[in-house]
């Protein structure tokens, strides 16, 4: 048979006449815990509530009957999980910032991005709504050339807000210079002149 004990320490002891004052504590054992599907035991808060107090004046000891209550503990609430993906098209003065909504804990997200020029950012894209396993992208347009920028992707749902990791990209320092093709002389031509 398992059993979990429990020390409860009385936080704000009542000092009466006759009782001793002082602090007190004591220990409950519970015989068979039941633990929550998941819970993975773990620890358990209860709440104490003396049903039969002692008298104030000469209680001198005598039995105190306290009901434990078990206070559930607090669920974990379902964040969305999003992830950065890598810059895609850069350019000279523009590029593509990527993001993947991993999971969006059962409700819509709304997805966007922060950059510039450092992890501090100071820029935000326009909203996104997706849901889990869902992409989003958005094109940084007025980038100076030869500049590296920072970003990451962020979605937020009815409980709060996530971010992916930090990337960054650095933007094309010069444009390629165009391809001429010269002409092309077939080894015919070449035999007969």
């Amino acid at each position: 048979m398992a059993t979990v004990s429990f020390t409860h320490t009385e936080i704000n002891p009542s000092y009466s006449e006759g009782s001793g004052g002082g602090r007190r504590s004591h220990t409950v054992t519970e015989q068979n815990p039941t633990f929550g599907v998941g819970s993975g035991g773990g620890r358990r808060v209860f709440a104490e509530t003396e049903v039969s107090p002692a008298p104030v004046i000469g209680a001198g000891g005598g039995r105190r009957v306290f009901v434990l209550e078990e206070i559930p503990p607090i669920l974990s609430l379902p964040l969305p999980e999003v992830a950065t993906g890598p810059a895609t098209e850069i350019g000279l003065i523009e590029a593509t910032i990527n993001g993947f909504l991993e999971n969006d804990g059962g409700f819509l997200c709304d997805c966007a991005f922060e950059w510039g020029l450092t992890e501090s950012y100071g820029n935000t894209t326009p909203v996104q709504t997706k849901t889990a396993g869902e992409h989003f992208s958005q094109v940084l347009t007025g980038l100076e050339p030869d500049t590296v920028y920072h970003f990451r992707a962020l979605a937020s749902n009815v409980f709060g807000l996530s971010h992916g990791i930090d990337r960054a990209f650095r933007t094309l320092s010069t444009m390629a210079p165009p391809y001429f093709q010269g002409p092309l002389i077939s080894l015919l031509e070449e035999d007969t002149l």
